[in-house]
């Protein structure tokens, strides 16, 4: 049956049921859209509601989806609920409750917190395919998808991120993960069980040193990792050395090639400092450990592990000299990323073939970082199939000279059935994990929904994108 027939049949007779139709194109357009979680007038147990809308083209049917707050039991929607296309479906705690319109299924199983707490949306495969999280509820007021707000002030500039964005770990096992909007550019900064690591420092010193006083980073870092040598991966890290400062920071990898942009930062000399006083220890990613073995794990205190990767060796291009990272968190069933900075093609079939990757430690992961900025150079099929991501998220400037996201990378996306998420247009990408058995994992973002398009987004032309 053809998209467009089983679109018409859903609409028709809501016969496309199951898998199929809740996973498919259309399935993936399902969103949290609103969530009454601390209700007035009546009980909690009567009043909570939660509204899951249809942002895309088609149909899709909610069988089979299942949907999970905090640590409870969740709920597996068990019949057909067919969403049309632009529309909305309320599912409610009580089947009637005064003043409000009857929903069209009745839940269990989900109890909403009336102060922080996340609520997440899994297609049938067991996929989160979106998420809501907040940090506190106003009484009788519906939170909204988004309401972590997107609007600019008088002078143009984003707002200030919410304390969902900024909030710290919850527990001394919670995971986060915060891909921060720094433009044109990656800033990745993950924390667990007070340990503190960051990868990359985006292109502006200043636009980093927002983001360190935003979050809270203040004492030390126990790793600093540079992807590869380009000003828009290593820009912003030579804040971490200034005085004001008083960071400690224990390690520092980068892959030490001759780089005159690097050289001219000074950030080199700091580091190189620091490290023949003995308060760093200086890493070449050629040898993440110092003893010869091509990966190296960084335990942090949480109990996340992040395995960082050799690059691929000889290359004559940086992006390909870039270091792969891969994060697997406390409860490794629950989440797991893979990041590798600007890795390009010939470098992911590195990864693939001689690198063996794919084999140890595994590639296989919950959530890609996408390489390149969403350039169709950082993107393959086979890549995409041995990660098997159920979602992208891509740092990259709203306004940019090199057409990113590519209108390819994104149509591979599409084809794998992996939505994305993008720093220009969702602002900060947060990932949070709890560390506890099954407790699986959120993202939310400041504004927007997956798979959006930016004002630079154009096909490339690049012969490695060819046939695409």
């Amino acid at each position: 049956m053809t998209r467009f027939a089983c679109t018409l049949v859903l609409l028709a007779l809501a016969a496309c049921r199951g898998r199929a139709a809740g996973s498919g194109a259309g399935g993936r357009d399902l969103v949290v859209a609103r969530v009454m979680a601390d209700p007035v007038g009546v009980a909690d147990e009567r009043g909570e509601w939660i509204e899951i809308a249809n942002r895309g083209a088609m149909a899709a049917d909610l069988r089979d989806w299942s949907l999970r707050s905090g640590n409870d039991a969740g709920y597996v929607v068990r019949r057909s609920l067919v969403v049309a296309p632009g529309a909305s479906v309320r599912l409610a705690r009580a089947a009637s409750v005064p003043g409000e319109p009857h929903p069209a299924l009745v839940y269990s199983g989900i109890t909403l917190a009336n102060g922080a707490d996340w609520l997440v949306l899994r297609d049938p495969e067991g996929r989160t395919r979106d998420s809501l999280a907040w940090s506190f509820t106003p009484r009788g007021v519906a939170i909204e998808h988004g309401t972590a707000s997107a609007a600019a002030n008088a002078s143009g500039e984003t707002a200030p991120p919410s304390e969902r964005t900024t909030a710290p770990p919850a527990t001394g096992r919670e995971l986060v993960v915060r891909v921060l909007d720094v433009g044109q550019g990656d800033a990745i900064l993950i924390q667990n069980g007070g340990s503190t690591v960051l990868v990359d420092g985006g292109p502006e010193r200043r636009v980093l040193a927002r983001w360190l006083d935003r979050l809270g980073v203040r004492d030390t870092l126990d790793a600093v990792i540079l992807t590869h040598a380009h000003v828009d991966h290593f820009g912003g890290l030579p804040e971490l050395f200034r005085t004001r400062r008083a960071l400690a920071i224990r390690y520092v990898w980068w892959n030490g090639d001759p780089a005159p942009a690097l050289a001219y930062s000074h950030l080199p000399d700091s580091v190189e400092a620091r490290a023949r006083r003995g308060e760093t220890i200086l890493r070449d990613t050629d040898d993440p450990c110092g003893d010869g073995r091509a990966i190296c794990d960084l335990v942090l205190r949480g109990g996340a592990r992040l395995h960082i990767m050799r690059p691929r060796p000889g290359s004559a291009g940086e992006n390909d000299r870039s270091v792969a990272l891969k994060l697997v968190g406390p409860d490794s069933a629950s989440f797991t990323m893979w990041l590798a900075g600007d890795a390009e093609r010939e470098e992911l079939r590195w990864f693939l073939g001689t690198a063996d990757y794919d084999r140890a430690p595994g590639m296989r992961a919950d959530v890609l970082k996408a390489d390149h900025h969403g350039s169709c150079d950082g993107v393959t099929s086979a890549y995409l199939d041995a990660v098997r991501p159920s979602y992208v998220v891509a740092s990259l400037a709203a306004r940019n000279d090199y057409g990113h996201m590519h209108s390819q990378a994104k149509a591979m996306y599409s084809r794998h059935r992996v939505p994305w998420y993008r720093t220009d247009q969702n602002g900060t990408i947060t990932i949070r994990s709890p560390g506890t058995v099954g407790g699986g994992y959120t993202v939310s973002v400041e504004r927007g929904t997956t798979d959006m398009s930016g004002p630079s987004d154009r096909r490339s032309r690049q012969p490695d994108c060819a046939g695409m």
